[in-house]
């Protein structure tokens, strides 16, 4: 079996870097701790959350994770949904994503709302956004507190780029 050993790769032509297929290209990750309350039933972006990626590759993909620590101030059951936009909320990344919260304040500590690969493939240099959008299930229900401003927790938004 022979080996090959080298110092450093240069690509050829600039712009044209060396990809391999299943290796990360690039990390972005915003981190967020301020305290913002979304309330009803109207779907409301987490603005404090929402993440940019310029991809290195076209026809990479991007994947995406996100941990929101929040609470709520009912005592009673409440189904929350959680929703993960490309660019617009017209641009659905995967399935709505519901979450219960049966007493309350009981999930002050974070929460993995998504993790997926968004299914389209990249187009180098063309910018992406990431959105969360979250809502109850009733406007009766009470608010969801994201970063409950007396624990100091964070929640987060990670992309990867991923080389295909």
């Amino acid at each position: 079996m022979s080996k090959l050993f080298v110092d450093d790769i240069v690509e050829k032509t600039s712009g044209h870097g060396v990809q391999i297929p299943g290796h990360i290209l690039q990390v972005v990750n915003t981190i967020h701790g301020v305290n913002q309350i979304i309330s009803g039933a109207t779907p409301t972006e987490y603005t404090g959350i929402t993440t940019s990626i310029t991809p290195k590759a076209t026809g990479s993909k991007i994947y995406c994770m996100v941990n929101i620590a929040c609470g709520n101030n009912y005592a009673g059951g409440i189904w929350y949904s959680s929703r993960l936009y490309r660019d617009s909320t017209s641009n659905l990344v995967a399935s709505v994503h519901d979450f219960y919260m049966n007493t309350q304040y009981e999930y002050i500590g974070p929460r993995f709302l998504h993790n997926q690969i968004d299914p389209t493939t990249t187009t180098a240099g063309a910018a992406r956004t990431y959105k969360v959008y979250l809502s109850a299930e009733n406007s009766a229900s009470g608010s969801l507190h994201i970063n409950w401003s007396t624990n100091e927790s964070q929640s987060s938004m990670t992309l990867m780029e991923i080389a295909q």
